[in-house]
């Protein structure tokens, strides 16, 4: 007999595809276009700004940075949430980076876009890194996108850069010892190939003045956004908080929290406000981070790591 996460898990997809006949006939997804022309075709400087959860993303951006300053651009490359935004309108370009979160860019990172001044026709791309084989990777990058365009961006790119998944619930309890790992080789120099190439292109778009369009698919994986997938596996979350014993103060959970969730004073987390990105748990270096699901206690990203020794290639422009 199925327990009640995989009965819930095949409830919801099985609603979701005989759903999808009546969807698609009436779903009409918006062309994500610009709404006003691009400012410029000279790129001095430019903004690449990313959320990143476990370092892929973070990693990723940094090399978009680098290639981009190799071609003589100044660039700022940073976390979006270090941003200035007063500061938005000194550059020529925006690329912004994300991971995809239940088969959807992260909401806080579409509201970050969203609260951005008017970009008044400034060239913007996208990118995304998804742990595969099928997150719904385009319809995430082009939700961002369609916040860029409301900011009156003129969008020119978007990309997915696909790598080792950094989901604990994909690893929880027995699956870290039955599952033989995807893309455990990845990001790899292809991947970092295919970052330095969306680097070029990005550039060569603007130079051409060509804005590109944009529409979002019609996959099972958009129709299961609609269920509430956070809701869901929030259910299903027994425990969450800290360790006092094992807390070192560091700060890595509150730091990396997005929802600002994490209260150091009394080592608990707001069970309410917290997003589920497992940001605390994959990043505490104490492992100090205790997260109970289905009766099994989850293990971070980076233990992950260390117990399947695997080891993540840095491009060689970062290793110096």
């Amino acid at each position: 007999m199925d327990d009640r996460r995989s009965f819930l898990k095949k409830s919801a997809i099985a609603s979701v595809a005989l759903s999808l006949p009546a969807i698609s006939s009436c779903a009409c997804f918006d062309t994500i276009r610009a709404s006003v022309p691009m400012k410029t075709r000279r790129v001095g400087s430019a903004l690449v700004a990313w959320y990143s959860q476990t370092g892929n993303t973070r990693r990723y951006g940094r090399l978009l940075a680098k290639t981009m300053q190799e071609a003589g651009i100044r660039v700022t490359a940073s976390d979006l949430r270090e941003v200035d935004k007063s500061k938005i309108g000194a550059y020529d370009l925006i690329i912004i980076g994300s991971p995809v979160f239940y088969y959807d860019a992260p909401l806080f990172v579409q509201q970050w876009v969203r609260s951005l001044p008017d970009l008044k026709g400034m060239p913007v791309a996208v990118y995304v890194s998804f742990g595969g084989p099928e997150g719904n990777q385009h319809n995430a990058a082009c939700s961002i996108l369609e916040c860029l365009v409301q900011r009156q961006g003129v969008p020119v790119a978007q990309r997915a850069f696909v790598n080792i998944g950094a989901y604990p619930l994909s690893w929880a309890g027995d699956k870290i010892k039955k599952t033989p790992w995807k893309h455990r080789d990845l990001p790899d120099r292809q991947t970092y190939d295919r970052v330095r190439e969306y680097a070029r292109h990005v550039l060569g778009q603007v130079a051409q003045g060509q804005a590109a369009e944009f529409s979002k698919k019609l996959t099972l994986r958009e129709g299961l956004t609609f269920l509430g997938p956070i809701y869901w596996t929030k259910r299903s979350i027994e425990e969450h908080y800290l360790i006092r014993d094992k807390c070192i103060e560091c700060g890595t959970c509150g730091d990396n929290c997005p929802a600002g969730a994490i209260n150091l004073a009394d080592y608990s987390v707001d069970r309410q406000a917290c997003v589920l990105c497992f940001g605390c748990l994959n990043n505490c270096p104490a492992q100090a981070v205790y997260m109970q699901y289905d009766g099994v206690r989850l293990i971070g990203f980076q233990e992950f790591l260390k117990l399947k020794n695997i080891k993540i290639m840095e491009p060689a422009e970062l290793k110096a």
